[in-house]
């Protein structure tokens, strides 16, 4: 009788992962498919799977505003 019943509970989280991971598929081909905007102000778009990547770019970006600056102000 427990061995029915772990059946169908696993059965039945199996069931739910399977329509969880293809209502995500769906979502997915769904936003490829909506146009895409690029904003004129970053050289490239950031994804959410590339946050190292942004992380690097402001740190150039912040590098490169302070190297402006000490040269206005006359510094090294």
């Amino acid at each position: 009788m427990k061995t029915v019943v772990f059946v169908v509970i696993m059965a039945a989280l199996g069931w739910l992962f399977l329509m969880q991971k293809r209502s995500e598929h769906n979502a997915a081909t769904a936003a490829a498919k909506q146009p895409v905007t690029t904003q004129s102000a970053t050289p490239r778009p950031v994804s959410e799977h590339n946050w190292m990547k942004h992380s690097l770019d402001t740190t150039a970006k912040v590098k490169r505003q302070v190297a402006e600056q000490r040269k206005e102000d006359g510094t090294r």
